[in-house]
């Protein structure tokens, strides 16, 4: 009765009532954020709080820790299926004509109990691509704990950077003489300038925010970053040794060595289709029984133990179709990660180069810089606007360069592994 009830009860529903259902839930919940949200309160937050919520809330690590949990239950589930199954049956048998006198000598309950034992040759393969899974999976993970760690460390310099550029823009008030940098209805073109830098400046601190939320997890305080305990690294003064590979690369070779090891199972799958293999299947009568009120016994002559054994003689050829694409794949990964550690190289040496010459550059541009701060302030609207120009342009320089010294660090950061001790 309770099963039939369920089902005439989910037959009146319809996907349409559903959704409405938790649209509902949906605009509560939205009702109610927005009922809490208010004015967002600022928190500071360090480095190493911010790469530890990083590693907590970020959805995309909770996705990749999900998928290594997801691995290793796959791995386990392949040695569960080995384990002896069991079904419970129920019917009710009536003539249509006395449905009006049901009882319970019409009702029957069985319990079987089999075990089938798949192909172990099979068997053996699927346990080694589970087990290769759960490694890979786990490396994906540190690999994207890496990644998003580095695009965290560019924001809190953004952040930085941002800041800097607030002061500069200070700095050039005396300049012009027409009182503090909020508006004013000064329609000069040094203010009309300087009132269109800080309301960029302004967008600018907004994606940053959004940015930042998304890495940390959490939207609902107004982020400020303190550089407190920001990585510093000196791959300009100490040239990094590439040929190094006990300390640069480590975990992407392992990557690669996993791909190709999937893509050599894979192979090695196929070429075991032309194996025998062997299954063994247990079967015999219901461990109980009740039918019509009685009980019947159970023989040992009921129990049968089937082995089998098969080969594939591919006669059509689609195993060998299946075992010649499966080569040609494999021959075209190891092409293709060759290439791809070609242009690795190549890149890191040019930006081992770049990296050198960005240094040069940003040490003149500071130089510049700090000589056009100690400028004296002027009425001369021809000489500040000038003056100005030159502030502006000098500090999009510096943080052009900033972001490209951060970027070209990054290159070398994710490959050396004496920078993550956590990596496997």
């Amino acid at each position: 009765p309770l099963l039939t009830a369920g089902l005439v009860a989910a037959g009146c529903s319809s996907p349409r009532t559903a959704i409405d259902v938790q649209e509902q839930s949906l605009e509560a919940k939205h009702c109610g954020q927005w009922a809490e949200a208010g004015q967002p309160a600022v928190r500071e937050i360090a480095w190493p709080e911010a790469v530890a919520l990083l590693r907590e809330q970020n959805l995309e690590l909770r996705r990749q820790r999900d998928a290594v949990i997801t691995a290793r239950e796959r791995l386990r589930q392949v040695s569960k299926d080995l384990l002896p199954g069991a079904a419970l049956t129920g019917n009710v048998t009536k003539a249509l004509t006395q449905l009006g006198d049901l009882n319970g000598d019409d009702a029957s309950l069985s319990l079987y109990a089999f075990l089938n034992v798949p192909g172990l040759v099979q068997w053996r393969i699927r346990h080694y691509g589970a087990e290769l899974e759960l490694i890979r999976a786990g490396w994906m993970l540190e690999l994207k704990t890496r990644e998003l760690t580095i695009q965290l460390r560019e924001l809190y310099l953004r952040a930085a950077l941002l800041e800097q550029r607030r002061a500069n823009l200070a700095l050039a008030e005396p300049w012009q003489g027409t009182g503090p940098l909020p508006l004013t209805l000064d329609t000069t073109s040094p203010a009309l300038e300087r009132e269109g830098t800080l309301w960029g400046l302004r967008r600018e601190e907004d994606v940053l925010q959004s940015a930042i939320a998304e890495l940390l997890g959490d939207s609902a305080p107004r982020w400020r970053l303190s550089a407190a305990g920001l990585p510093a690294f000196t791959y300009v003064e100490s040239i990094p040794a590439l040929e190094d590979t006990a300390r640069f690369g480590r975990l992407y070779r392992q990557l690669q060595a996993a791909d190709l090891e999937g893509a050599r199972l894979r192979q090695r799958g196929v070429k075991l289709r032309y194996w025998p293999d062997l299954t063994l299947n247990l079967s015999g009568p219901p461990l109980y029984q009740v039918s019509g009120g009685h009980t019947p016994g159970i023989s040992a002559d009921q129990v049968f133990v089937t082995l089998g054994s098969s080969v594939n003689l591919d006669l059509r050829g689609a195993v060998a179709q299946q075992l010649r694409e499966t080569k040609r794949d494999f021959a075209l990964l190891e092409a293709q990660l060759r290439e791809q550690n070609a242009r690795t190289l190549q890149g890191l040496r040019q930006a081992r180069d770049a990296l050198a010459l960005n240094t040069r550059r940003l040490q003149l541009t500071e130089s510049r810089l700090d000589a056009l701060r100690g400028l004296p302030g002027t009425f001369n609207p021809a000489r500040a606007r000038e003056n100005l120009e030159r502030l502006l342009a000098l500090d999009q320089q510096r943080t052009s360069l900033l972001l490209e010294r951060t970027q070209l660090e990054a290159l070398f950061w994710i490959l050396d592994e004496t920078q993550w001790p956590q990596s496997a």
